[in-house]
C-alpha cells in the first residue's frame, strides 16, 4: 500500500503552513516518490528510512500532467528548496538529453526561520544562456505581438496617401458670411 506519511512536527512547521498553493503541491509530489522502508532499530521498535533519496526525480512534464503550469513548477521548486523541504542532488540538464535533476528530501525545514537555518548547499543553477531557449522565444514574440504595431501616426489625417499625389495636402476653409456673400456678388 502506497500513500504519504506527513509527521505532527511538519505539519505544525511555519515553513510548512507558508507554503504556497503550488509548493505545496509539489512538496507533496515529491513525497509520494519516495520508497519509505520499515526497518527495526535498536532505540526504536519501528523507523522508516527513504531507500531512494537522493535519486528522486520529478520533472515538468509530470508536473504538467498533473496540472501544474511549468513557471509555476519551477518557482515550487525554488520556494520548497529555500525553505528546506528538498535538495539538489545532481543538476540535470533537461530537454531532449534526458538528464533529469535528482533530488533529496531534506529535513532543513525544521530550522526554518530562526538563526540556525542554513541555505542549501545545492542551489538550483538557472539557464543563463543567452540567444537560446524560451527567453529568447519570448522575447521575439513580443516584438511581433499585435498590440505592439500600433500606427506611429493616428489612423485619421487631412493627407492623401496614394503613391502619385502623395503628401498632397486636402485642406478646409472656413467662409465666413461675408466672405460667402463677396463669392456670390462677384459671381
Amino acid at each position: 500500500m502506497r500513500g504519504i506519511f506527513l509527521e505532527g512536527e511538519l505539519l505544525n512547521s511555519m515553513a510548512f503552513r507558508s507554503l504556497s498553493k503550488w509548493g505545496l503541491q509539489v512538496y507533496l509530489g515529491f513525497l509520494t516518490r519516495r520508497v519509505m522502508v520499515k526497518s527495526k532499530d535498536k532505540s526504536r521498535a519501528d523507523s522508516r528510512t527513504i531507500t531512494n533519496n537522493g535519486q528522486i526525480t520529478y520533472c515538468y512534464t509530470t508536473a504538467e500532467k498533473r496540472g501544474i503550469p511549468r513557471r509555476e513548477f519551477r518557482n515550487a521548486i525554488d520556494e520548497i528548496i529555500g525553505k528546506g523541504f528538498i535538495d539538489i542532488n545532481h543538476q540535470g540538464a533537461g530537454g531532449r538529453s534526458r538528464d533529469m535533476t535528482t533530488y533529496f528530501i531534506a529535513d532543513r525545514w525544521k530550522k526554518w526561520g530562526t538563526p540556525d537555518y542554513q541555505p542549501t548547499p545545492t542551489p538550483r543553477i538557472r539557464n543563463t544562456k543567452e540567444g537560446q531557449g524560451w527567453q529568447v522565444y519570448n522575447t521575439r514574440q513580443q516584438k511581433k505581438s499585435v498590440t505592439n504595431l500600433s500606427p506611429e501616426n493616428p489612423l485619421s489625417s487631412d493627407k492623401i496617401d496614394t503613391p502619385k499625389q502623395k503628401n498632397r495636402i486636402i485642406g478646409v476653409t472656413k467662409m465666413t458670411p461675408e466672405k460667402m456673400h463677396e463669392k456670390t456678388i462677384s459671381a
